[in-house]
């Protein structure tokens, strides 16, 4: 049985992904995973894709010194004794979200539920977080 859930971490997508960026010294999985949401802009970002995305965004958040609430373990290990993310890097976050929650699969699964607030809620928080 799969984890869904509002957060950017609750759901198999997302976990699977943290479980990879355990293995990479870089910020090469970070920004994979940003540019995949950033690139489908203009189609439209199959739902996978984007969880990933709110994932290194909120990975982002977290080397900013603003975790999730519900971040998970392996990523506040993964962002000891890293550099805080560069400007570059945090403007990338920020569309790659942006780009999720404005049109995107992901978004259009949540319209069809009945959470879609609390959905675009945890996003806006993401945001929140990710300085201009």
């Amino acid at each position: 049985m799969g984890a869904w859930g509002q957060g950017s971490f609750e759901n198999d997508e997302a976990m699977d992904w943290v479980a990879e960026l355990e293995t990479y010294a870089d910020d090469g999985l970070l920004i994979n995973a940003l540019n995949s949401a950033i690139d489908q802009a203009e189609d439209y970002p199959e739902a996978p894709d984007c969880c990933i995305a709110l994932a290194a965004a909120e990975v982002i958040a977290a080397l900013l010194g603003k975790p999730a609430d519900d971040c998970p373990n392996e990523v506040d290990a993964w962002i000891q004794e890293r550099p805080a993310p560069s400007s570059s890097l945090i403007a990338k976050a920020r569309q790659a979200a942006e780009v999720v929650l404005s049109n995107s699969e992901l978004k259009d699964l949540w319209t069809e539920s009945d959470a879609l607030e609390t959905w675009q809620a945890s996003v806006e928080d993401l945001l929140s977080r990710l300085p201009y």
